[in-house]
């Protein structure tokens, strides 16, 4: 028999339980997409005041030339942090999603067993009481 006070219990807590779990996945996306937005503003800022310097020392040949080599290896940097703040969010999202897969998992067995055991009890119900409509 299963006992319907820790049915409804279990019930409850499901229902409770599960919209946190998808405002949690909505959250962890929401924050991938904030970091990689950020990451690429960044490069952005970066690439620009690295133009910016270039364009500042056009007078002499041999300072165009630094500042060339300088932008381009920020612009490098810049590139190279802005895929390592991707890759970080990334390997980040990933393990938030994995630890809400197997949360869901353990919530979805609970809600199968629950359901079992409601399916086992109504064939029980219904022999013990032939007058009983479904």
């Amino acid at each position: 028999m299963v006992n319907e006070d820790e049915l409804m219990e279990l019930i409850d807590q499901i229902r409770f339980n599960l919209p946190d779990e998808i405002k949690q996945a909505n959250w962890t996306v929401a924050e991938q997409q904030r970091i990689v937005t950020e990451a690429h503003a960044e490069a952005a800022r970066i690439m620009s005041r690295a133009n910016e310097r270039a364009e500042e020392t056009v007078s002499e040949h041999e300072i165009l030339r630094r500042s060339e080599r300088h932008a381009s290896q920020v612009v490098k940097d810049a590139q190279s942090k802005s895929d390592q703040i991707i890759r970080e969010a990334e390997a980040y999202a990933l393990e938030q999603l994995k630890q809400l897969e197997a949360h869901l998992g353990r919530t979805l067995a609970t809600v199968r067993r629950g359901v079992e055991a409601l399916q086992s009890s109504t064939p029980a119900a219904e022999e013990a009481d032939p007058t009983a409509v479904s």
